[in-house]
């Protein structure tokens, strides 16, 4: 993995008819992504709403520029 390289959380909408897509966070990894995720469903659970799967997003790659 390139060290510039961070990744767009897109949350898919794969149970709805994809009109619903959304940019939500951008991470530098896998891991952080889990750890986001993790955070988000504690707050979703608190807040009574239903809770989302990893397969609800999807990891879209992009290149820092660092000239």
């Amino acid at each position: 993995m390139k060290e510039n390289t961070f990744y767009i959380v897109q949350y898919n909408d794969c149970y709805g008819n994809g009109d619903q897509k959304s940019n939500e966070v951008l991470v530098r990894n896998e891991q952080e992504f889990l750890r986001w995720l993790e955070i988000r469903n504690k707050e979703r659970a608190d807040a009574g709403e239903l809770v989302e799967d990893m397969e609800e997003f999807d990891l879209i790659p992009i290149e820092l520029f660092d000239n």
